[in-house]
């Protein structure tokens, strides 16, 4: 592996050269250490040196794409109703998701009986990330210009794809089991909830919510890990801010109930149609979408990422979605959690981009301004985003490493055990707030 100055003279080069070709470099440098303002830390660098940015107006939700209206992989961003495979059975039209594109005929985004999910697609995206000192740069290219740049997020247990469908909608469990992204569903009381509420009165611990993973497809993925990554780093440069609530919307962070008999499912909805890439309020109250996905923008229910543990106090990752909660055939990264904070430092992972650093730390208001829950104690799954009493603690870098998420004993399929059984705490198995979502990569 190269070391940084060398990877950054050899980067230097080539992103002066692909700005004279039809493949340019978009790109940003983070300023972490030195600069903590969210708004003035992130300098533009290649082809968008000059850009304005995108700006979402959280009053009447509207957009103004800046300079970034004509990027392809943006354009490419469009919403998608797809088999249980991945295989894109038609598109849906961007402003009106009910309607097939291009036509009046309607569309299946909130059946739930049709055979398989509403998506968004991400087009496959060379990423080059790495650090000199406390100075993140991170770098994005339709090609593999060289090899610094990686397909990060892209690459499936060894297999490049062409794109990934990530939700449109929170993961919910159907009548036979399957994760699905459709609209209209509660996702609270079904793949999430209190253990009272589940259809099938089973609680939804991170191995049963892998089940229904595999049960919706055997290529099915959690909606997680480097993929994730890369689209908070795309955000980041579209809005050149680390502050993702102020950029795209609060969401639903600060919508929880403590209804005592759970009819008003602790302030989660039944998930609307809001036919827009962006939208986003300042309320804390409102359903909203960065990519076409509810999951990114709302922060309802905390969403497990099992491709990323903290394993007491060690972070260890899953560059390539492979799934294993003890950990062992994870990538360990070195970097070790003393404990929660507002970190306003990351530190680069080779193939997987960001995890949280300790070097500097920030606030609800400065760095990062998400705040990463760490327990040391434990081996802990980590999850995304943030919940409904998560307030300004919640937001695209948002982690929760605080509670093992295991029960006692490990699951079987054909046979074959999916995951190493831990011994740990159960009791985190059944908590309303935390679900999961599904992301299904281009078939093979």
């Amino acid at each position: 592996m190269k070391e940084p100055e060398v990877m950054h003279k050899d980067v230097q080069k080539v992103v002066e050269q692909s700005l004279l070709t039809d493949t340019p470099v978009y790109g940003m440098v983070i300023h972490e250490a030195s600069d903590l303002n969210p708004s003035s830390r992130v300098e533009y660098l290649g082809k968008n040196a000059d850009y304005t940015p995108l700006k979402v107006d959280l009053g009447d939700h509207s957009v103004d794409y800046g300079s970034w209206a004509d990027w392809p992989w943006l354009k490419a961003n469009v919403p998608v109703m797809c088999d249980w495979d991945g295989h894109i059975d038609y598109y849906l039209d961007p402003v009106d998701y009910t309607k097939k594109a291009g036509s009046d005929e309607p569309s299946d985004v909130a059946d739930p009986e049709y055979e398989g999910n509403a998506m968004a697609v991400a087009k496959l995206i060379y990423t080059c990330t790495y650090c000199i000192g406390h100075d993140r740069y991170v770098y994005f290219c339709d090609r593999k210009i060289s090899d610094d740049f990686e397909p990060i997020g892209f690459n499936v247990r060894g297999t490049i794809r062409d794109y990934m469908l990530i939700p449109m909608f929170y993961g919910y469990k159907d009548a036979r089991g399957r994760l699905r992204s459709i609209a209209g569903q509660y996702s609270a009381g079904t793949i999430t909830g209190h253990h009272t509420q589940n259809r099938d009165d089973i609680d939804m611990d991170t191995q049963a919510q892998y089940l229904a993973v595999l049960r919706a497809s055997a290529g099915s993925l959690f909606f997680g890990g480097a993929l994730v990554n890369v689209l908070t780093d795309i955000a980041v440069m579209l809005s050149k801010s680390t502050d993702t609530q102020a950029s795209y919307g609060t969401g639903m962070s600060k919508s929880y109930t403590a209804d005592s008999d759970h009819t008003g499912h602790w302030g989660t909805i039944p998930e609307p149609v809001l036919n827009a890439q962006f939208y986003g309020g300042a309320d804390e109250k409102t359903y909203s979408t960065i990519f076409h996905s509810t999951v990114l923008g709302t922060n309802m229910l905390w969403q497990r990422d099992p491709y990323t543990l903290l394993v007491y106090g060690r972070l260890k990752v899953s560059p390539d979605y492979r799934f294993d909660l003890t950990g062992e055939s994870y990538v360990d990264t070195g970097c070790t959690l003393p404990q929660g904070n507002y970190y306003a430092t990351l530190q680069v992972v080779p193939g997987y981009g960001f995890i949280p650093c300790p070097d500097v730390v920030g606030s609800d208001s400065t760095g990062y301004c998400d705040h990463m829950y760490a327990n040391p104690e434990v081996i802990s799954v980590a999850s995304r985003f943030g919940c409904s009493r998560s307030g300004a603690r919640a937001g695209l870098f948002a982690r929760s490493m605080n509670h093992s998420g295991f029960n006692r004993s490990g699951i079987m399929e054909n046979g074959e055990p999916l995951c190493t059984a831990v011994e740990l705490d159960e009791s985190f198995s059944w908590w309303w707030n935390f679900g999961c979502s599904l992301m299904v990569p281009k078939p093979l």
